[in-house]
């Protein structure tokens, strides 16, 4: 074997690996499950020359491509989304003061049993959301957020959308997730749209359960609840790539003693 071979070999089993990631929990993996028994089945039909059951597959295996389109479009749409992770855009170090706004935010409004859907974008634009929303463009700040998403306020529904260290927008609507999708009971509205657009794009979402007065920080699909302030600060700066001021300033300090 070449070199390339052994690389070919490589390549795809982590292609294969990747995808099988990507599938993981929904429902899409299910389907692919059942076309693994379709395969089956055919497989069966041929080697003992059941004829109709054979025809019936085959026709279908005509179609497949369409079908595989229309059944994978939201987790192909998914997984090309999370490659813009590996652009080469740099974060913006004003995040780092948006970060420390919504954490202050976030746990204040868990005590006080006020729900929140905060979300950060990264690689992938969240402006259909910023459109569909109440456009602000304004700095973020604990009092901004906590009047944004008070009972009274005509938004409180809708998740605010930070860009760029910036508040862009409030009063958005995320896509939800089906009913059926397979999500524990545990998670509300707010939660499965979390869920939902941190699967169809790379965002971070922090959200705030005015039932159970826990923050959670949503990524990839998956939900982590935050042990405290500490936790979700700290979460937030390295899924953003950002150092906290403090540490910067002693980096600053350390290259200079040198």
């Amino acid at each position: 074997m070449r070199w390339q071979d052994y690389a070919d070999i490589i390549l795809v089993g982590v292609m294969i690996y990747y995808v099988l990631r990507l599938l993981r929990g929904t429902r899409s993996g299910q389907v692919l499950l059942g076309l693994g028994l379709v395969m089956g089945a055919y497989y069966l039909a041929t080697k003992f020359e059941f004829l109709t059951l054979r025809f019936i597959i085959a026709y279908f295996a005509n179609n497949l491509i369409v079908v595989l389109v229309v059944i994978f479009a939201s987790d192909m749409r998914r997984g090309l989304a999370r490659m813009a992770r590996f652009s080469f855009t740099k974060a913006n170090p004003q995040l780092v003061d948006a970060v420390n706004e919504v954490v202050r935010a976030s746990f204040f409004m868990a005590e006080k049993r006020i729900g929140a859907l905060i979300a950060f974008e990264r690689g992938v634009t969240l402006g259909e959301y910023v459109e569909a929303g109440a456009v602000i463009n304004g700095l973020v700040s604990d009092r901004l957020l906590l009047a944004l998403f008070h009972t009274s306020s005509p938004i409180h529904d809708g998740a605010v959308i930070i860009q760029e260290g910036r508040l862009a927008a409030a009063g958005c609507f995320l896509p939800l997730l089906p009913s059926e999708d397979n999500v524990s009971r545990f998670f509300g509205t707010r939660h499965r749209a979390a869920i939902g657009l941190s699967r169809e794009t790379d965002a971070l979402v922090v959200v705030v359960s005015e039932e159970r007065g826990l923050v959670s920080l949503v990524s990839d699909g998956e939900v982590v609840v935050m042990m405290g302030a500490a936790n979700l600060r700290d979460r937030l700066l390295a899924k953003l790539n950002l150092t906290p001021k403090k540490d910067r300033k002693k980096a600053k300090g350390g290259s200079g003693a040198r």
